[in-house]
């Protein structure tokens, strides 16, 4: 069976297979026609990199997409010879696709210590040890064959908050991008809001990108109605009709998420499992990544009571507090206690409405609930 369009796992890169994103888009176009930073934010499985990747595509925009997880495969974090080598594949692929550019970004990368560019095959290749390539330099070059060709090119990192373990100053960078190469737009996406605003000090008076405006566009959830719209859809290119108790069932238990409707989707019209089938292997998969995270931290074991207590409903801090203090048999730090709970907001874990943190994502909490250990 063919699987529909809007059920396709892997990120979506034409306008046809996105659902729902044209105020997003709009925003998007503005900011490359007329602006020069965007950061398009919100949870996991949001539609973030759909989103950009669709508009970059759809558009013709000249661009350098860097997804700075790719460049955390090989060590588990990113590292300099990683994220090189991902610059490296970016600028290649725009080499490939841009025949106005061509020539002109040929001769500029040419100039410039540290980088080199193989003709016959026309890849592009960044140094990452000793008289590496200069970063600076390297937009520099970038900037001035776009003004020679007319054009503007975008920069759009995808999961920019990962590149905290690099040591770049990225709200600097961002800043000297602003100011001095106008032929350059930036696109940065961010699942861990919290940790995005920390690397690119949004807000913060003495951050070098105070002051200049930087376009945040929120992804949302859909609605009850979007949702069951979306599912509808997919599932009728495939040419099924479940019921529609079923179809309501999916989406109270996805809440809006397209990443996971796409994936309920995806298995439904694929004949892989029921409803609860499909929501316990994402949870197990889940699961997974979350154990992976919580064994690099020192307080893993209180991070687990944390998340164990919030799974349960959504509490205010003093209840999550004393939850663990009970677990634990003994007081806990208040200062201690409250960094654990900011840093589980920041990475986008755990959501604060109101007075009362819980679990954002349903199969994350699933996950914690069923198989956290």
């Amino acid at each position: 069976m063919v699987v529909p369009a809007l059920f396709k796992l892997e990120p979506k890169e034409s306008l046809d297979e996105l659902y729902n994103f044209e105020e997003e888009i709009k925003m998007l176009r503005l900011v490359y026609e007329t602006g020069r930073v965007a950061a398009v934010l919100g949870l996991r499985r949001t539609g973030k990199s759909s989103l950009v990747k669709s508009f970059l595509n759809s558009f013709n925009v000249p661009h350098i997409y860097i997804d700075v997880r790719r460049a955390a495969v090989a060590a588990g974090r990113v590292t300099a010879r990683g994220f090189a080598a991902e610059l490296g594949r970016a600028l290649t692929d725009l080499l490939r696709r841009e025949d106005s550019l061509k020539g002109k970004l040929i001769r500029a990368l040419g100039s410039i210590s540290g980088v080199s560019v193989s003709l016959p095959t026309l890849s592009v290749s960044l140094s990452w040890g000793r008289g590496r390539a200069d970063l600076a330099a390297l937009l520099e070059a970038v900037n001035r064959a776009a003004e020679e060709a007319g054009r503007r090119v975008a920069l759009a990192i995808d999961e920019v908050q990962e590149l905290r373990w690099l040591g770049v100053g990225v709200a600097k960078l961002l800043a000297y991008i602003y100011d001095n190469l106008p032929n350059i737009v930036v696109i940065v996406t961010g699942s861990e809001v919290g940790l995005v605003h920390d690397v690119l000090r949004l807000g913060d008076p003495e951050s070098p990108l105070y002051g200049r405006a930087v376009v945040e566009i929120k992804m949302k959830r859909l609605t009850r109605e979007q949702a069951l719209d979306f599912l509808r859809r997919g599932l009728s290119e495939a040419g099924m009709r479940p019921p529609e108790r079923e179809l309501e069932e999916a989406v109270d238990l996805l809440d809006g998420i397209i990443g996971w409707l796409t994936y309920y989707g995806w298995a439904r019209s694929s004949g892989i499992g029921s409803l609860e089938e499909i929501a316990d292997t994402a949870a197990r998969q889940e699961a997974a990544e979350l154990e992976k995270l919580l064994v690099k931290s020192r307080a893993e074991a209180r991070y687990r009571a944390i998340l164990k207590a919030a799974a349960l409903r959504p509490m205010r801090w003093a209840e999550i507090k004393r939850a663990v203090e009970a677990q634990e048999g003994a007081e806990i730090d208040d200062k201690n206690f409250t960094e654990l709970i900011r840093h589980l907001v920041k990475m986008g874990i755990l959501e604060k409405t109101g007075e009362h943190y819980a679990i954002a994502d349903p199969i994350v909490r699933r996950a914690v609930e069923k198989y956290l250990r």
